[in-house]
Order: C-alpha cells, then structure tokens, then sequence
C-alpha cells in the first residue's frame, strides 16, 4: 500500500502520489460546453484531497460526438477560458490535470446534435437507431478535431491529455472487428483499425 503514496513520473509530468482519478460524466457543464464553476470547484476538492492526478469529464471534441446533456466539450476556442480557469485552480491548489478527448461515434445523443451518428461501418445488431457509416473525409474530419482539440488543451494549461478508446466511443468502435467492418484503409487487420487512433 505504501507504493501508492510515492511520488511518480509519467513523461517528465512529476505527480506527488499515484492516485489517479479517472475521468468520468458530472453532467456539470453548461449546455455548450463550456466548464462551470460548480465542475470547477468539484477539480479542485479532488486536487485539495490528495489525488495525484486527475483525469477530467470525457470532452467531445466535435459537435457531432456529444455523448450527452452537459458534457464538458472542447470542440471550438470560445471554450478555453472556461477551461483554462479549470486548470488554473486546480495547480493553484497543487493538483494536475488531463483532459479527456471523447467522440460518442455510434453512441453520440442525436437528440443533441440534430445529426444522424457516425460509426466506423453499418454493422447491423448492436442497437436499432439510425447512423450511416463514415466516409474518408469524416474519418481525417475527426482525426483534425481530435489535434484540435488536444492543442485547445494545452493552451488551456492541462498538464496533458487522455484520448478515450473504450466503452464503445468512435474510437473503440475502430478497433472493434465486431464495429468495424470497412474494407478500406481503416478496416481489416488490427493495423488498418488502430489507423484512425495512431
């Protein structure tokens, strides 16, 4: 037990323990978006309790890959104040702080996003809502957002940024066969489905 009160490196980012608090959905944000004080304020209690590192709210980096009601986004730069206020209190109160990068994919709200969802392939059997398959474009559309959006990160002062690859998001979906079913550059063998990733 002892080990997880020692101190850790992970890429030169010095952490005082290896608590790691993982990033999960508060519903705390305002409904472009944007990073509140009641979501800042919960960062900051996590960073006065000792955790090493926190791992923020999973943000979308397009509107398209909105997963639900008041989810933190980082999709556009009128977001990084609110941010930047974020990171600032939390290393005002000796914490550090990444910020998740999230595209729903399949599963992002349509209610939400006025937008039919995009997936890697049609695969039939997983769920009976509507989606159409991402073409080429939409595939590098999302990759540029997910740059954009770690660049917001920085400038924002995150000490570093997590990209979500499970729970059946768009990027899951790519690595899944099950999901990915694309005879292209992007589908096949498990080099083709980590292409969009890596």
């Amino acid at each position: 037990m002892s080990k997880l009160f020692e101190t850790s490196e992970i890429n030169g980012m010095q952490l005082s323990n290896r608590f790691v608090r993982s990033a999960t959905w508060e519903g705390m944000a305002a409904d472009d978006g944007a990073c509140t004080p009641k979501l800042t304020d919960l960062m900051v209690e996590l960073a006065r309790g000792g955790v090493g590192l926190i791992i923020s709210s999973h943000a979308y980096v397009s509107p398209e890959g909105q997963a639900g009601p008041w989810q933190l986004g980082v999709y556009k730069d009128d977001l990084i104040p609110s941010l930047e206020a974020m990171t600032s209190a939390v290393h005002e109160n000796g914490g550090k702080i990444v910020l998740q990068l999230a595209h729903a994919g399949f599963f992002a709200n349509a209610k939400l996003t006025g937008q039919t969802p995009m997936a890697p392939s049609n695969a039939e059997g997983f769920a009976k809502a509507p989606r159409r398959e991402m073409t080429t474009e939409d595939i590098q559309g999302v990759v540029k957002a997910y740059g954009a959006a770690a660049q917001r990160a920085q400038t924002a002062g995150f000490d570093g940024v997590q990209i979500h690859s499970a729970h059946g998001y768009l990027l899951s979906q790519f690595l899944s066969p099950a999901f990915n079913q694309r005879n292209d550059n992007y589908g096949g063998d498990i080099r083709n489905r980590t292409r969009a990733l890596i």
